[in-house]
């Protein structure tokens, strides 16, 4: 069949015009797609506010950041790690100039990286002393250094094996049975503290300042340098003072131009220059013990027995209390002890005594009686820490000190080093002589008879505790009293 030319044509119109929308339609789509392509992948790189670089995504930054943390984790052992690419930020770009450079970016963040490592600062009264890695390690380095003082042996140290009982005697040291140290333990409170104020502080450190604590511990031991004055004891000479400050003798010597040769004398002042750590521990200890009450005396005059008789009517009993102690440490050495609280458990039952005072002044009999009652020798005649001892000390819970033997006082006051004193001349070539006496009961001229009480018993002059210090002297030297002394009664 023959289609009409005017048909025709309309057709092919048709057909002309569709293809041309399907061609503009393609360009439209393909247009819209590349502009997409590229604008898509672009993302601003920011530290902090500082534009880094454009990289094309950022998981590239991410994995690269987290490897640099892997590496550091490796390193540094059970630490966390952190660093100023926290504040790394990401910014979308549409803008289509700029460069896509992932390598170059990354070089940036390399050489603007900070890395850190959770620690602990240590400060000691405000100032650092160190880092180590968390607050559990600077707990047991601060637990270490008190550790010395709080094993009731001041030298004792956390490493060292324990002493046994014969060396311990050779040192000074009582060593307790199990069962002894458990009932001393019951009776001991002991609390533990820094003078110094001590701050933990949960903080972030490069790694290169993060210390291991045994390093931090030698630092706070070491200490510095510090000047203290040093006053002279009964017992002291240079070489145990060195030792006791753990200073060279002849840094002591330096420090002490106006001391001559080896001669220091009782209270005399020194300087020295010791290492005093950065931390000091104080100890307190609460501890209760039984201690026995003194007896006491009480003496009844009777006329009817010579002078110097003494008769014990009936024997005393001491008492019994118990006494709590606070007694306070600075690192190790015993600076404050005091009685807190007694209580009495048992009341002492007195002695009592017959004192003759039908008097027979004279000249002394050369025996020679105990100048105290149950008299005990603490200290005999003879050397003593490097020099004579002139006399033999005597200690008793009985304090009445008693003319040893019969004579006229020839000296009772104050005598340097001496202390409280009086001297008795026996008008047969022998003296006695009575120091550190606490009261004095004759005065000068006074005819005494043996066994007659003449003063107390105390710790005046250069003593180092309650004592009678006693001499016998005669024709002018002293003698050993223990060869003399009669360890009979008073009576004659």
């Amino acid at each position: 069949m023959r289609i009409p030319s005017r048909r025709w044509g309309k057709t092919l119109g048709t057909i002309q015009w569709v293809t041309a929308f399907a061609v503009i339609a393609a360009v439209v789509l393909t247009g819209r797609w590349f502009v997409k392509a590229q604008v898509a992948s672009r993302f601003d790189v920011f530290l902090d506010d500082q534009l880094l670089g454009t990289v094309s995504d950022p998981d590239v930054v991410k994995k690269w950041k987290m490897e640099k943390y892997r590496e550091l984790e490796r390193q540094y052992t059970s630490m966390r790690v952190t660093s100023n690419l926290e504040s790394l930020h990401f910014v979308d770009s549409p803008h289509t100039g700029g460069t896509i450079d992932d390598d170059a970016v990354l070089a940036v963040l390399s050489r603007n990286a900070v890395y850190y490592l959770y620690a602990t600062e240590i400060r000691i009264d405000g100032a650092t002393i160190g880092f180590v890695k968390d607050t559990g390690t600077a707990a047991e380095l601060l637990e270490h250094i008190k550790a010395p003082y709080t094993s009731g042996v001041a030298d004792a140290s956390p490493d060292a094996p324990p002493l046994k009982e014969e060396e311990g005697k050779r040192k000074g040291v009582h060593i307790l049975s199990l069962n002894d140290h458990m009932a001393a333990e019951a009776n001991r409170k002991v609390t533990t503290a820094f003078v110094q104020e001590v701050q933990l502080i949960e903080t972030i450190a490069q790694p290169g300042q993060i210390e291991s604590s045994s390093a931090v511990l030698k630092r706070i031991l070491a200490g510095k340098g510090q000047s203290l004055t040093y006053t002279v004891q009964a017992g002291d000479c240079l070489s145990v003072i060195a030792l006791k400050h753990q200073i060279p003798l002849q840094t002591l010597r330096a420090n002490n131009p106006q001391v001559k040769g080896d001669f220091i004398r009782i209270g005399q002042q020194l300087q020295l220059t010791v290492q005093q750590p950065l931390l000091t521990v104080k100890m307190t200890e609460l501890r209760t013990e039984q201690s026995k009450v003194p007896s006491g005396v009480v003496y009844e005059k009777d006329d009817t027995l010579k002078t110097g008789v003494i008769q014990i009517v009936s024997q005393g009993k001491p008492g019994l209390k118990k006494v709590t102690i606070q007694s306070v440490h600075i690192n190790g050495e015993l600076t404050e002890e005091r009685a807190v609280a007694e209580e009495l458990l048992q009341a002492p039952v007195q002695t009592v005594v017959k004192q003759g005072t039908k008097k027979t002044p004279g000249a002394g009999s050369g025996q020679f009686a105990m100048p105290v009652l149950r008299g005990e020798v603490s200290s005999q005649f003879g050397l003593r820490w490097g020099k004579t001892h002139k006399g033999t000390d005597f200690v008793s819970e009985q304090k009445g000190i008693l003319a040893s033997d019969s004579g006229s006082v020839s000296f009772a006051g104050w005598k340097s080093g001496y202390g409280n004193c009086i001297i008795i001349d026996h008008k047969n070539g022998y003296e006695t002589l009575y120091g550190h006496l606490s009261k004095i009961d004759v005065k000068e001229g006074d005819a005494v008879a043996k066994g007659e009480k003449i003063g107390v018993m105390g710790s005046t002059g250069n003593s180092t505790g309650i004592h009678l210090h006693f001499e016998i002297i005669q024709d002018g030297a002293q003698q050993n009293p223990l060869k003399y002394l009669s360890k009979s009664s008073h009576s004659s």
